[in-house]
């Protein structure tokens, strides 16, 4: 064998080791090294999802690869030497070893596969000029700077990547010794390194592999300016011979340059608000959690350390998405985010950590009293700043915010508990109402986590049907008789005993249980609806009005879903009648007017709920198919105030110009019902005649009040 082809063969054993990632089941390419790439002639992107085994000659069959998998012990490999065929038909012997990839569930998913070039055969004279010129081309394939060195640490040959890194022209390398380098070896800190501990002069003093992670090489302005630093990793592998002789080495050195600006750039962007420009989530938490590390180590025996973390939202931002759109809103969160940045110049980190969400994080060596003190004014600037009107697109808009507040060492010892105690405050602070400052205290996680027992009690129950339907009859007043009634849900705790809708409804709703709530009263109305059908009960004209949730309104599938449940109990979607409120109508009033046109189509009779206490406009009534129009509660309790009178006549004769139903609620005096009757209101509800019943009781109720003549009246159904 020629020196050319033991060089070669060296060469291939040190830097063509293949490594494959493949997936057990088919043997389809997951990852694939560059080198093994080279053996296969072809680049790694074009091998990626390829089948393994129609690069191995002969191609083996599925059935065989599962059998060589076999092979493979519980704990170690399994080696067989396979010929490995590259796009152009090459074929050369490799020696396979497979691994399981024990990282991976199950484990049976991923193999670890490398492939080891076997020493080339001797090679007939005549073939030398061959191997020199494949040797040539397999240095000038590789990506990264190869260098081979004779034993004396001469730089025999040198690929043209090689010549790149170390900016030199190839006269000034080949034949220089690493010995003296024309190069300049550099650490990371810009001081000179030594030559003797450098990785190539170690290789051959040592006969040992050699490796640095990082290191820099200054620039002679061949390829870049004249002093340059560029990052390299360098590895230096000892050649030796038959004899175990040092016939030399490979020295590689690979640029680090891609790698560590991809690096910098991710880690940039992972810190770094796309939309505001502020610090991301993920980088203000960890702020938070290094903040508190720091205040660990600092901390006194006086203990004053000290980190706040005000979490900040904005208050019903999600009316500006629902009303303008979220280009909209986007706009005005970029607003919102210029006019607190600059509190970044106070040594204060600021991250946005939701859609209308931000945490700030303080630190302090206050005393206690003075830094929370501290706290609450910068969480009233914050809320001073966000108040300021506000001109987006040509539009004023007023926001307000409510801030929650943790502090370390009071609320927590590590940064993951103080923002969640920072998130307990701030839904505190949201319960008590809009532009709230609230600080964390024990009682409030206490609270919180018997909510969250609570949540979880009330999807139960919903799924169980232990929640109970009751009917509040609706008296028609022309005959006096039950045109209906509206369906309250009512919740028996077992440990808590009774808890009052006000309480478990708005909570279901932040929470998602409310869909649970609602499929539970729409099957259980409609299952009474079907009995009281069967048992002649209802009076002629009768409906069941279910109240709609926001929630349930927006979810797709909503229209056909409440009319299969109705449709599987054999009643009418004219029996019943969906109840919305203002609020839920002015999110978006086209959609809704589709929506509800709809459900129309299909029988249902619409009702809006506490009308005049919202901000719909009147323009709006006339493009909905509304059938009963409800005076609220409010109105009717204070009917012996003029506004309330004035505003309660308004909206009945509003109806009635519209054709519509009226029901006013709340009724517990003979005087508002006599009110009510003069101003033409159609029908009423409420203590005056009957509080809500259940089932069995409401029956009774009814049959004691049958019409003196039929007429169309109206049933509703609330949560």
């Amino acid at each position: 064998m020629s020196e050319a082809e033991e060089l070669l063969a060296l060469l291939v054993d040190h830097l063509q080791d293949g490594v494959w990632l493949l997936d057990a089941s088919d043997a389809s390419i997951i990852e694939v090294s560059q080198s093994g790439a080279l053996q296969a002639g072809s680049h790694p992107g074009t091998l990626l999802g390829t089948n393994f085994c129609s690069l191995i000659e002969p191609e083996i069959s599925s059935e065989a690869w599962q059998l060589l998998l076999s092979q493979i012990p519980a704990t170690g490999s399994h080696t067989v030497s396979v010929g490995l065929r590259s796009e152009i038909g090459f074929v050369q012997l490799v020696d396979l070893t497979l691994t399981r990839d024990y990282a991976c569930e199950p484990v049976q998913a991923r193999v670890l596969a490398i492939t080891r070039s076997q020493p080339l055969a001797t090679l007939p004279s005549a073939q030398a000029p061959q191997v020199e010129t494949l040797l040539d081309a397999t240095l000038e394939a590789l990506a990264e700077g190869v260098a081979i060195l004779d034993h004396l640490g001469r730089v025999e040959r040198a690929n043209t990547a090689f010549l790149e890194l170390v900016d030199l022209q190839q006269s000034l390398v080949l034949d220089h010794s690493v010995f003296d380098p024309p190069w300049i070896w550099q650490s990371l800190q810009g001081d000179f390194l030594e030559i003797e501990g450098t990785p190539p002069v170690m290789a051959l003093r040592t006969g040992e592999p050699q490796r640095l992670d990082h290191v820099q090489l200054r620039g002679n302005g061949l390829n870049r300016v004249l002093g340059e630093l560029i990052s390299v990793e360098v590895s230096c592998e000892p050649l030796l011979g038959a004899d175990q002789s040092l016939r030399g080495a490979v020295l590689v050195l690979s640029d680090l340059t891609a790698l560590l600006q991809s690096v910098g750039r991710r880690e940039q962007i992972e810190a770094t608000d796309q939309l505001t420009s502020l610090r991301s989530r993920h980088h203000i938490t960890a702020q938070v959690d290094a903040a508190v590390r720091a205040a660990e180590r600092n901390s006194t025996s006086s203990d004053d350390s000290r980190v706040g973390v005000l979490h900040v939202d904005l208050d019903d931002f999600r009316s500006v998405n629902d009303t303008f759109g979220t280009a909209f809103g986007d706009e005005v969160l970029i607003a919102v985010a210029d006019r607190i940045r600059d509190l970044t110049e106070r040594h204060i980190e600021i991250g946005r950590v939701g859609v209308d969400e931000f945490l700030v994080v303080i630190t302090g060596n206050d005393a206690s009293l003075s830094f929370d003190t501290r706290l609450r004014r910068l969480a009233e600037e914050l809320q001073r700043r966000i108040e300021q009107p506000l001109v987006v697109e040509g539009l004023e808009l007023r926001l307000t915010a409510s801030v929650g507040i943790s502090r370390y060492p009071a609320n927590a010892r590590d940064g993951a508990t103080l923002v969640r105690a920072a998130d307990t405050a701030l839904a505190a602070s949201r319960r008590e109402g809009r532009h709230q400052v609230r600080f964390f205290e024990s009682s409030l996680d206490k609270r919180g986590r018997t909510g969250l027992a609570l949540d979880r009690d009330l999807r139960l129950a919903a799924a169980q049907r232990n929640l109970q339907v009751y009917y509040q009859p609706i008296i028609d007043l022309q005959s006096g008789a039950v045109s209906g009634a509206e369906a309250l849900v009512r919740w028996n705790h077992p440990e808590h005993g009774p808890i009052p809708p006000s309480i478990f409804i708005p909570d279901a709703e932040a929470t998602g249980a409310i869909s649970a709530i609602s499929d539970m009263v729409v099957t259980t109305v409609a299952e009474d609806l079907a009995r009281w059908n069967e048992q002649n009960l209802l009076n002629a004209g009768s409906r069941i009005a279910i109240n709609i949730s926001a929630t349930e309104f927006e979810q797709r599938g909503f229209v056909q879903r409440l009319a299969a449940t109705l449709d599987n109990v054999g009643v009418l979607p004219s029996q019943l009648e969906l109840e919305i409120t203002e609020t839920l109508l002015m999110r978006d009033v086209e959609v809704t007017a589709q929506r509800l046109s709809d459900l129309h189509e299909l029988g249902f009779l619409v009702s809006l709920d506490d009308f005049g206490t919202g901000y719909s406009s009147l323009s709006h009534l006339h493009m909905l198919p509304l059938h009963t129009l409800k005076v609220d509660r409010c109105f009717v309790s204070e009917l012996g105030d003029g506004r309330s009178e004035t505003i309660t006549r308004a909206i009945l004769n509003l109806a009635q110009g519209l054709g519509i139903h009226t029901v006013g609620e709340g009724v517990e005096t003979e005087e508002q019902r006599r009110f009510l009757i003069d101003g033409g209101c159609d029908s009423v509800q409420g203590f005056f005649y009957a509080p809500p019943l259940p089932r069995l009781a409401f029956e009774k109720f009814m049959q004691s009040h049958k019409p003196v003549a039929a007429s169309a009246t109206s049933t509703r159904s609330a949560l």
